[in-house]
């Protein structure tokens, strides 16, 4: 095979050209230099200690239903709203119950670390497209400079992959390159290339890589642009795939740091608080059939040129062509091919950025929603495990659910305060096509209600109890590093009530995604905005009119008497969607009593590579000011 160099490439080591064929998805595949794998105590019983209380819940949910509404006989409707509870109730249930297995495994047991002996040459490869290239450069010059501080077996090398269209981002990355001096030689040589044309997006980056540098390598560790790993974490990934010769692929949980929005940080506690448990659940049913996330994961370079080159989706539309959420796929394929996918919740340090706005949110949610639909067509490929079946299954019903959720809320609307105070009968008394409707009473709307809400909630009780029982069990009931019991109970506080105000948002968001998708709209490639500036008023205005309407209309069918209260807090929310969406991207103060709401351990204290990355920074920043987005950069 004859290597393609790019004509822009700079600064990169001698070609080492590694063949990574297309993968037929028609039939099974095996990797012949796959080893026969290790089973993973106990799997099968973490699995039916999991799955067998959220299909018990799901049961109990449904039976519920089926006594209000089978004593006059079934309607459509009655029968529709019973399969869009039990559809939507067990993956709800599911994440109680992995959180709930998560809190019965310590952090020791999520994983085992043992030392190598044997050094794995390992790339540490950071796509890039149309980035800040200051922050780049940062945590790029923080991970070399704590791994050069670090001994260890392993050889590492730094590639940033630049896929950056925009001219002059491109000269200001070459610029900040040129500024580290001469990295092609020494112990940690930092290499730089950026493609002309960015053929198949990040997947197509990433095999380019491979396709003309690969063979040098044992190992890569791939790292978004904002990602950032401690040196203990990068050896300790190394570490575990050279002791770890079945494994192909190797997920640490990434924490979510540098926030600096209330809707930046209301996710990044959320993530830091609730992820750990449900990270460590979710680690003991997967076993050897983990999955992937795209990035702050160590992947063994040949069993992914032979097992993971992605194909095109056949047809026309927003479900075919390049599989743009191509981590679970690649994840997929290669546990097809024989190899294990392990998580790693024990390894910390590991970290990314979270959106600051909703805006951003969203417009992320949209490609994510399109490539997670696009699972739905590889669901049937050959020779994939039943695991990584659910995995993608459980990705595009995590957008799919608030679609049903939706058609709920619809139902629950037009069922209205009573038998005879409906918006169908309102409109017609012989509606020939609804001779009947469902009649709940007001205990039963109550019960309901309850259920779904303390089943949403318990997640979050289960992560707070698990947070203050492990920090207790290290530090005593004062959780110093959480700022203290008052502090921390009343940011859990804060981030429920938010989260439940921004629930009905999501919802409206989603399903919006969910259509375009359905509807054939390519959501395109755009960078992410990660500056955490506010939008303008109009901008707002334009993104968030959707819901606006939506609650508008809830809450004129309240006043008329045709729409249940009980649903107000949704109506509420989304009548006040733009208001919501301009506070919740307000930065929140760097100092007084506000800047305490809402802080991890991390913020408390800083771990030294995020330390070092700040300093950085702070070295690199020029002074600006909090500028608006456009809203033309926005689309709606």
């Amino acid at each position: 095979m004859t290597a393609h160099i790019p004509r822009s490439s700079v600064n990169m080591p001698t070609p080492t050209p590694l063949n990574m064929p297309e993968q037929d998805l028609s039939r099974p595949f095996t990797d012949p230099r796959a080893p026969a794998l290790a089973r993973v105590k106990h799997t099968w019983l973490y699995r039916f200690a999991t799955f067998l209380p959220a299909l018990a819940t799901t049961f109990v949910f449904v039976a519920i239903l089926h006594d209000w509404f089978h004593k006059d006989g079934f309607v459509a409707a009655e029968i529709a709203m019973i399969v869009l509870v039990g559809i939507s109730s067990f993956w709800i249930a599911l994440s109680v119950a992995t959180s709930t297995i998560g809190v019965f495994v310590s952090h020791a047991s999520a994983g085992s670390h043992r030392p190598s002996k044997k050094g794995l040459r390992t790339a540490l490869i950071v796509p890039i497209f149309n980035e800040d290239e200051k922050s780049v450069f940062a945590r790029v010059t923080a991970m070399r400079q704590q791994l050069l501080q670090t001994g260890s077996a392993h050889k590492f090398a730094l590639f940033i992959l630049s896929d950056t269209c925009d001219e002059r981002i491109a000269q200001q990355e070459i610029l900040a390159f040129n500024r580290l001096g001469d990295t092609s030689s020494g112990p940690l040589p930092v290499y730089y290339r950026r493609r002309l044309k960015n053929t198949e997006r990040k997947t197509g980056n990433i095999r380019d890589w491979i396709e003309n540098w690969g063979a040098d390598w044992d190992a890569f560790i791939t790292l978004d642009a904002d990602s950032l790993m401690s040196a203990k974490a990068i050896i300790t990934l190394a570490d575990d795939l050279s002791t770890s010769p079945q494994c192909g692929l190797i997920q640490t949980i990434p924490k979510l740091l540098g926030a600096n929005s209330l809707f930046g940080k209301v996710q990044q506690f959320s993530n830091n608080v609730y992820g750990g448990v449900l990270a460590r659940g979710l680690n003991k049913w997967s076993g050897n059939e983990g999955n992937y996330w795209g990035h702050n994961a160590i992947i063994r370079t040949q069993a992914f040129a032979a097992c993971a080159g992605l194909p095109r989706l056949s047809g026309k539309g927003a479900l075919s062509g390049t599989i743009k959420s191509h981590d679970f796929v690649e994840a997929a394929l290669l546990r097809r091919a024989g190899w294990a996918v392990q998580l790693r919740p024990a390894i910390t340090e590991s970290y990314e950025e979270p959106p600051q706005t909703i805006i951003d949110y969203v417009l992320r949610d949209r490609r994510w929603c399109q490539g997670n639909l696009q699972h739905l067509r590889l669901l049937k490929t050959r020779g994939f495990s039943n695991a990584s079946r659910f995995h993608m299954l459980q990705g595009a019903m995590g957008y799919i659910a608030s679609l049903l959720w939706f058609v709920l809320l619809v139902l629950w609307a037009l069922m209205g305060r009573s038998e005879s105070e409906t918006v169908l009968r309102y409109f017609s008394d012989t509606n020939p096509l609804f001779p009947q409707w469902p009649e709940m009473d007001a205990v039963s709307r109550f019960v309901v209600l309850c259920l779904m809400f303390g089943l949403l909630l318990l997640p979050k009780v289960v992560g707070v109890f698990s947070v203050v029982k492990g920090e207790a069990a290290d530090t005593g009931w004062r959780l110093p590093r959480l700022g203290g019991p008052a502090r921390f109970i009343s940011s859990a506080f804060l981030e429920i009530m938010m989260s439940f105000i921004l629930a009905p948002i999501m919802m409206i968001q989603h399903v919006n995604a969910v259509l375009r998708t359905l509807g054939g709209f390519d959501t395109g490639w755009a960078p992410q905005n990660r500056s955490g500036t506010q939008y303008p008023l109009k901008t707002l205005a334009r993104f968030h009119w959707l819901e606006t309407l939506i609650g508008a209309i809830l809450t004129t069918g309240m006043a008329l008497g045709l729409v249940s209260l009980w649903l107000l807090p949704v109506a509420v929310s989304l009548l006040l969607a733009i208001p919501i969406s301009l506070v919740s991207g307000w930065r929140m103060p760097k100092r007084g009593v506000l800047r305490h709401l809402l802080a991890t351990k991390e913020v408390w204290s800083p771990p030294a590579i995020v330390v070092t990355t700040n300093k950085l920074l702070d070295t690199k920043a020029t002074q600006t000011s909090d500028t608006e987005v456009p809203a033309a950069a926005v689309p709606a």
